[in-house]
């Protein structure tokens, strides 16, 4: 989805799914400064904060998320055609941020 319709889904979305918790990556260089899309990142999240202060926003380190994603699609034997395309690669590395935060709360 592009950026530009994000507040128009999740307004949607959070009209039907009961949602306490957001978890959002944290785009950081290798040595843990932040990049330059984190800028944007801190732009969405007071934006959200704003329209949504009762469910609470997590940051997780993204970094290397898209790599993994790439390797686990490998794994699972995901053909090379499919591997190229972007959303599925994202929609893996999103899967794995959030397992990397469920597995931070232990």
């Amino acid at each position: 989805m592009p950026t530009w319709q994000l507040f128009e889904w999740l307004e949607k979305y959070l009209k039907t799914e009961p949602v306490g918790d957001l978890v959002i990556g944290e785009s950081l260089h290798k040595d843990g400064t932040p990049n330059k899309i984190n800028a944007q990142v801190v732009g969405f999240e007071r934006k959200f904060a704003k329209l949504y202060p009762d469910i609470k926003l997590h940051r997780q380190d993204e970094y290397l998320t898209s790599r993994r994603a790439m390797q686990a699609m490998i794994d699972s034997g995901v053909p090379k055609m499919k591997r190229r395309e972007k959303e599925r690669v994202d929609k893996v590395a999103a899967t794995i941020i959030l397992q990397d935060f469920m597995e931070s709360l232990r």
